[in-house]
């Protein structure tokens, strides 16, 4: 088996080496002998010593039975340094050196195995996401009464025949058929992000909150009527009574909107003729109006 060493200008490259080997690895500690600039001995089957710069292409001297080192005078490539550095490093540790080339995946694999450390990053979910609002009413203000006029001005009636709430456009005779509402006010934990403030939107006097459910598919704006206040102290976002809580959001200097907290995306809207139902609708629905002018 054939050693060929190269010589290479190890100031230029010290570097690079370095970066391929072990801080703790000393290539002079790899050879019998200490390298030497001017001069370099070799035993073993060669008794005499070599002046650097004398040495002629192919001069070779046996160290051991099956070891030959052949020293050539012209720089090699930087492949060939860290090839040589491998099977020296391989020979201190007493590996048996089977060759002294390698093909890329091997070269890759030990620079890989040195220098990348394997870190192990583990996700830890904020246990607040998974966690469920829970709203609770405000004692500070629990309840504002006001009244709730859409952008073109009609006002929200109540039809007790249908039980549901029309908007139409009062005159000064029958501004007495205007509806007005109780908002009461929430506190949730956690916070539901930017959604507005939670508020139930009682009729006043009639006990009669507006809600929303689905029904075949689709919210739908209902009035229930409802006598036990006391059980919409507390809702759960996920329970039955979220469907008589919305959330009060201002969209301009004294526009409000009224999105529901069960289905998120469906605001209370009006209709842009008169004397029509008041109803859920989505904000891509050209044809209704979802922000409203409230006033105490």
């Amino acid at each position: 088996m054939a050693l060929r060493i190269s010589e290479f200008s190890f100031y230029t490259k010290t570097a690079d080496i370095k970066m391929m080997c072990d801080a703790s690895f000393d290539l002079s500690l790899a050879l019998d002998r200490t390298y030497m600039p001017d001069t370099i001995e070799v035993e073993a089957g060669c008794s005499h010593a070599v002046k650097k710069g004398s040495l002629s292409r192919g001069r070779s001297c046996d160290l051991h039975t099956g070891l030959e080192l052949e020293i050539f005078p012209q720089p090699q490539s930087m492949r060939h340094a860290a090839n040589l550095i491998i099977a020296l490093q391989r020979m201190k540790n007493g590996h048996r050196l089977t060759g002294t080339e390698f093909s890329d995946h091997e070269l890759l694999n030990i620079m890989m195995e040195s220098i990348v450390e394997e870190h192990v990053t583990v996700k830890v979910q904020d246990p607040t996401c998974s966690r469920t609002s829970m709203f609770r009413r405000s004692t500070i203000n629990p309840e504002v009464e006001c009244s709730v006029c859409d952008q073109y001005q009609k006002s929200l009636v109540l039809n007790e025949e249908a039980l549901e709430l029309t908007a139409m456009t009062l005159q000064a005779g029958g501004i007495h058929r205007r509806v007005r509402l109780n908002l009461s006010s929430y506190l949730a934990h956690p916070l539901p992000g930017n959604r507005g403030q939670p508020v139930a939107l009682e009729i006043a006097g009639k006990n009669l909150y507006l809600s929303c459910s689905m029904k075949e598919g689709t919210p739908v704006l209902q009035l229930e009527e409802v006598n036990n206040k006391e059980k919409l102290d507390t809702i759960n976002a996920e329970g039955d009574t979220a469907r008589f809580l919305f959330f009060k959001r201002g969209n301009g200097l004294s526009m409000t909107s009224f999105e529901s907290a069960k289905f998120s995306g469906w605001f209370i809207s009006t209709a842009v003729e008169e004397r029509e139902p008041v109803e859920m609708c989505t904000m891509q629905a050209a044809d209704r109006l979802t922000s409203f002018m409230v006033k105490q």
